[in-house]
């Protein structure tokens, strides 16, 4: 059995890569880690948004089942635990429920502050908005997944670059994560910027 994988372990090539111009030779797709692991990765665009509008969306709009289920039809249930904090989810683990193809996979996804593994400093010059690092349990509290969304602001509006590193599970499995994480982020692309505007009266960032 591989050993769990904590943000701790995350490579330091994958850190300097997020922070560089330009892209990786990996932005969709997957692959197989010689521990066993894998990883992967999605990019999405977010055309008219920002990263702060992603920020938002996590740490101020995602509170309860209802605007959980806005994000994708698949998701089930969806919680808070105690330590979740206005504005931010750093420091909070999100209970839901959601399905990954035909299975309903159960997670408490646990968020942590960026300078815990990023040199944060560099998100300026690197025009990161957004940076989201997280711990995927279930709910024996072993860690199966775990990932990075990093928002980088642009010309256009802003990208989403995702990075997954998944324990013990199957192709099939990361393939089905990956095809919900798409879905996720392109539905997230095409409301957000509208949603953000309704409910902050129409505050530009």
């Amino acid at each position: 059995m591989t050993k769990e994988m904590t943000r701790y372990d995350i490579p330091k090539e994958v850190l300097d890569e997020i922070l560089t111009p330009g892209y990786s030779s990996l932005e969709t797709g997957y692959r197989l880690l010689p521990d066993g692991k894998i990883y992967a990765a999605t990019y999405t665009r977010f055309p008219y948004a920002k990263g702060k509008m992603v920020e938002w969306w996590f740490g101020s709009f995602l509170y309860n089942t209802q605007s959980y289920k806005l994000w994708h039809p698949g998701h089930t249930t969806f919680v808070w635990d105690d330590k979740k904090k206005p504005g931010t989810c750093v420091g909070a683990t999100h209970i839901s429920e959601e399905y990954m193809g035909d299975v309903v996979v159960p997670m408490r996804i646990t968020f942590y502050d960026p300078s815990d593994i990023f040199n944060v400093s560099k998100f300026k010059k690197a025009n990161i908005g957004c940076a989201l690092v997280a711990e995927i349990r279930n709910p024996e509290g072993h860690t199966f997944s775990m990932f990075l969304h990093i928002v980088r602001d642009t010309s256009f509006g802003c990208e989403m670059r995702n990075r997954f590193w998944m324990n013990g599970m199957s192709e099939a499995d990361a393939k089905e994560l990956l095809k919900h994480n798409i879905e996720e982020m392109g539905s997230l692309a095409e409301f957000l910027p509208g949603l953000y505007l309704r409910e902050n009266q129409g505050k530009q960032i």
